[in-house]
């Protein structure tokens, strides 16, 4: 991974955030606070300074609260990177006014209010997202706060901003990267639903003697099935497709198991895979 200075990364930051990825909330976030310290790279303490009634049970006028961001991941204390990701967050939000958004879950198993953070009323700057693109940081995506996962992944993974930051292997290559999360990508040789729904993309070879597999289960398939079409899986055979994950091993084989449509891109998808991958 480059290591990039801190000035670099603020100015990445505020071009994407600004610009491409933070686009505004539906509705505008309901919460004024004001920052009043920065822990580290993706957590604050801030003093609430406005919240709408639906939010008066959850949250105290002119009480402080600890602050994660949703959907970020900055190095801890003692590992590397983390004095320039808390130098990064304080240069965008120490002593600043921001706009917090809430997710499903209000607060974390720490007691620290889980929010997305904004420098503007309107949500046009998220600070969550904007620090997403930055190489300091990893997307860190949990179902309890769903509702930007996808833009967080596309953040994290989108070559275009962060090329140096993800690999991307061929599918014969996939068993030399247990627990990594990477691009795995090559050709769909067989494919199979079950009667109960779970998805089974086989590559290289048809079942059993494939090289690797992506299993969707079934409680996420018909995320898949309403974004790609009924059936989807049958247009991949014979198609190279790439999918984003962590890379377990299953009966002496790699596999992911996606549970989010975007961690899939094939052409014939519409998603054509990350230029960066081996996708000729």
């Amino acid at each position: 991974m480059m290591r990039w200075s801190v000035a670099t990364a603020v100015g990445l930051a505020l071009v994407v955030g600004m610009g491409v990825l933070a686009l505004p909330p539906c509705p505008p976030p309901t919460v004024e606070a004001q920052v009043v310290r920065v822990i580290d790279g993706d957590t604050i303490v801030v003093r609430i300074l406005a919240i709408p009634p639906e939010l008066s049970r959850v949250l105290l006028l002119e009480s402080e609260v600890t602050v994660r961001y949703i959907g970020v991941d900055a190095p801890e204390v003692g590992k590397p990177g983390f004095e320039e990701a808390k130098a990064l967050n304080r240069l965008l939000v120490d002593g600043r006014k921001v706009y917090l958004e809430l997710d499903q879950t209000p607060f974390d198993k720490y007691g620290r209010l889980l929010a997305y953070v904004y420098l503007d009323s309107q949500g046009y700057f998220m600070v969550n997202l904007a620090l997403a693109t930055s190489p300091l940081f990893r997307a860190l995506l949990y179902d309890n706060t769903p509702r930007y996962n996808s833009c967080f992944l596309q953040a994290d993974v989108d070559p275009g901003t962060c090329t140096l930051c993800q690999e991307c292997v061929a599918a014969e290559q996939a068993a030399q990267h247990y627990g990594e999360e990477i691009w795995v990508c090559g050709v769909v040789a067989s494919v199979a639903r079950l009667a109960y729904n779970r998805v089974f993309l086989n590559f290289g070879r048809p079942y059993p003697d494939q090289v690797f597999t992506v299993m969707v289960h079934e409680r996420y398939v018909a995320a898949f099935d309403e974004k790609f079409g009924p059936r989807w899986e049958n247009r991949l055979i014979g198609q190279v497709v790439c999918v984003y994950g962590k890379v377990e091993e299953y009966r002496g084989k790699p596999q992911i198991l996606p549970t989010r449509p975007e961690q899939l891109q094939a052409a014939v998808l519409g998603l054509p895979c990350p230029a960066h991958c081996p996708c000729k």
